[in-house]
């Protein structure tokens, strides 16, 4: 059953952080995420718009809807993440999906997928990274780790694997984008040296 929501969840999210700059106040906010939420349902040929989009671009996984929430909430009045925090989630998932998606497009002969159908030793590498950032204060990744392996444990989604609750294509090319991109102002940023 929950396999159902998150489709309409992602949806909700996704058209309320493009539409919730036409918006002014939060009450405003509420009613169109409200109104977001409702739309993910209307049938359109047989199905709800949320599972047509479903069909195009696959599940979300838990992570990317965590953060999705955050930057939700954030709409709301919650205050943001630090930099500090927003570049240590960033770096984790970049490093998850520079482990992953080699191996998926066949650059590799390792296959790190296999192991989410097991996922033993990754929850035990994933816990202590999820304790390096606690102790860091990075609270957005750790969050988003936590409840991923969460609903990892409690089948909250359609998939067996492991992988498929921490990382997906959009949030991998997402995050090292933002690295990319915050490289590159800090390269800029840097005074520049004359050579004597």
């Amino acid at each position: 059953m929950t396999d159902f929501w998150l489709p309409h969840l992602a949806f909700a999210l996704l058209a309320f952080l493009i539409f919730t700059r036409l918006t002014r106040n939060t009450t405003q906010r509420g009613v169109l995420l409200t109104g977001c939420l409702l739309l993910s349902l209307v049938p359109l040929q047989g199905i709800s718009l949320a599972l047509q989009l479903r069909t195009y671009i696959g599940d979300l996984s838990v992570a990317s809807l965590v953060l999705l929430g955050w930057a939700t909430l954030c709409r709301f009045g919650v205050p943001p993440a630090g930099a500090r925090d927003r570049l240590a989630s960033l770096a984790l998932f970049a490093g998850l999906a520079v482990l992953l998606y080699p191996a998926a497009l066949g650059l590799s002969y390792a296959d790190p997928y296999q192991l989410g159908f097991a996922p033993r030793p990754m929850l035990l590498v994933l816990g202590l990274l999820c304790a390096v950032l606690i102790v860091q204060r990075s609270w957005l990744g750790a969050l988003a780790l936590v409840l991923a392996t969460l609903a990892f444990a409690l089948r909250l989604g359609a998939s067996e694997n492991y992988w498929d609750y921490l990382i997906d294509p959009y949030l991998a090319l997402y995050s090292l984008g933002a690295l990319l991109s915050a490289a590159v102002r800090w390269l800029l940023a840097r005074p520049t040296r004359k050579l004597a």
